[in-house]
């Protein structure tokens, strides 16, 4: 048994065991379990088959001091093996897993956590080159969660314009394209998607690992039964929980499905998504955000006691994200509102300006959003970002950058939408009460002047910051008396705070 007696607190504590024996089907003759304890608090982990000879369990201390294990293994050289670690302090940078803060996110330090996501479906089994050129373009942005599948993504839907059909190198499965044996994981396949998860962690980003998905031609998401899937998930928690920047999304547009003749269909039944929810909810020792993710043509996933937060696809950005807040009550990821790109399907033909706006009203709703892009340059219809990864190239990134500035820089979490200052077209608004608003100003409206303030007979006065958002430019600083109007000028944001004068002296 290996393993490291320090660990810093909200990292991988490991421990690797070697087993003496050689078994047909290790996934199913070795049953590993772990159980750690620190004080009255227990935890179970499950063990994972690694390859060869080596089993691992993987677990994330989420306090700082010492924790006991014990192991529990139907195999004689594992069972009743003990240990201790000390959880040292975490280091600068190291925030611990993003948890839900009503409406909101926070790291577990609670630090918020403003959702900045972007797309990147099959980036994790690319050529390493492109690897490194899709993680500079994540951190050029500021981009904080990445949208990857699990398994490998098959598309060439639509009109054709688009030839997503790059096999990965090892599949998830022993067998092969349509006979796969899915009771036979193949470590290497995951140990890839593993490093990927590494790499965003490296960089204080958050994988959203989406489990399952129907763009598929080598039969996984057809072939799979059950108990299949149970055991993937299984193994994926086992794998993966310990890391602190996962979040689960059950499935890329899990209500896709086909009638028993091949015809295209939306409905609940695909798979049974409650069972593998209330599962990861059940068995992930780390409670990691959890959701299920629509097609536009369908509804958001009802609510349901194993979700964490809404994940929805759709174009609207602002009135579908206010309904949902109010009916889930509970965090609002719009996840795909349309893809910045040049491609003929309108999934992926959403000019810069329309990207933007849609992201800025999903903010400007309280809630958050992921972006994409789908260029197509010089007629390279496969190299795709939305599912390939590589180099960012729309206009839309470096502006959602400076958005993301501008509303780390509020009081995010604790504003709501200011209805006075919203006409649902030209303006929108947030306030904290009467402490501080942000306005976002989409297009002109000569003649007009907007802040409607405190009306409760004080003369306050505000520090004012005005940004050009389409320039991402910082235009003015000044004070401002609650009086004063702001005239409606298109790509435009106000910041106010109020200013609080001490009359104690």
């Amino acid at each position: 048994m290996k393993y490291s007696n320090l660990v810093e607190r909200w990292c991988v504590f490991e421990i690797e065991l070697q087993s003496s024996k050689t078994f047909a089907r290790p996934f199913h003759d070795v049953r590993l379990e772990a159980y750690f304890r620190k004080g009255q608090t227990s935890k179970k982990v499950f063990g994972f088959y690694d390859g060869g000879s080596t089993w691992k369990i993987r677990f994330m201390p989420e306090e700082e001091g010492t924790y006991s294990f014990k192991l529990s293994s139907n195999q004689e050289e594992f069972n009743g093996l003990t240990g201790t670690f000390e959880s040292t302090k975490a280091q600068k940078g190291n925030h611990g897993p993003v948890q839900i803060n009503g409406k909101h996110f926070n790291y577990a330090d609670e630090t918020p956590f403003f959702v900045m996501g972007t797309t990147a479906y099959a980036w994790t089994y690319r050529p390493e080159e492109i690897r490194q050129q899709t993680l500079e373009s994540f951190s050029k942005y500021g981009f904080n969660k990445i949208r990857m599948l699990v398994f490998p993504k098959y598309y060439r839907g639509g009109v054709n314009d688009v030839n997503v059909s790059y096999d990965p190198p090892v599949f998830p499965f022993a067998g092969q394209s349509n006979d796969f044996d899915f009771q036979t994981l193949v470590p290497e396949y995951f140990q890839n998607y593993e490093e990927r998860v590494k790499d965003l962690l490296r960089l204080g980003i958050e994988a959203d690992v989406i489990l399952f998905h129907p763009y598929d031609t080598w039969g996984i998401d057809r072939g799979m039964q059950q108990e299949d899937e149970l055991q993937y998930v299984k193994y994926m928690i086992a794998r993966l929980a310990a890391f602190r920047n996962v979040w689960w999304s059950l499935a890329n547009e899990f209500d896709i499905s086909e009638t028993a003749d091949g015809k295209f269909c939306i409905g609940m039944d695909h798979k049974d998504w409650d069972l593998i929810g209330t599962y990861i909810h059940t068995n992930d020792p780390h409670n990691h955000p959890r959701s299920n993710h629509n097609i536009p043509l369908g509804s958001a996933y009802p609510k349901r006691d194993w979700m964490t937060h809404v994940s929805y696809q759709h174009p609207d950005t602002y009135t579908l994200l206010l309904e949902l807040m109010n009916d889930y009550n509970m965090p609002v990821i719009n996840d795909e509102y349309q893809y910045e790109g040049n491609i003929k399907d309108d999934w992926g033909n959403s000019d810069a300006a329309t990207t933007v706006f849609r992201h800025w009203l999903s903010a400007m709703a309280g809630g958050y959003a992921s972006h994409g892009e789908v260029f197509k340059i010089e007629g390279n219809d496969q190299d795709l970002f939305w599912s390939y990864g590589g180099t960012l190239v729309g206009e839309s990134g470096p502006r959602l950058k400076f958005m993301k500035q501008i509303l780390e820089s509020c009081s995010y979490q604790e504003m709501a939408r200011d209805r006075r200052n919203t006409e649902g077209h030209h303006y929108f608004a947030l306030h904290k009460g009467i402490d501080e608003y942000l306005f976002l100003f989409r297009y002109d409206l000569p003649g007009k002047g907007l802040w409607y303030g405190p009306y409760d007979g004080t003369e306050s006065e505000y520090e004012a910051k005005i940004y050009d958002v389409w320039n991402c430019e910082l235009i003015e600083e000044k004070i401002v008396k609650q009086a004063h109007r702001f005239p409606i000028k298109e790509w435009t944001a106000v910041h106010l705070k109020r200013i609080h004068v001490d009359l104690s002296n």
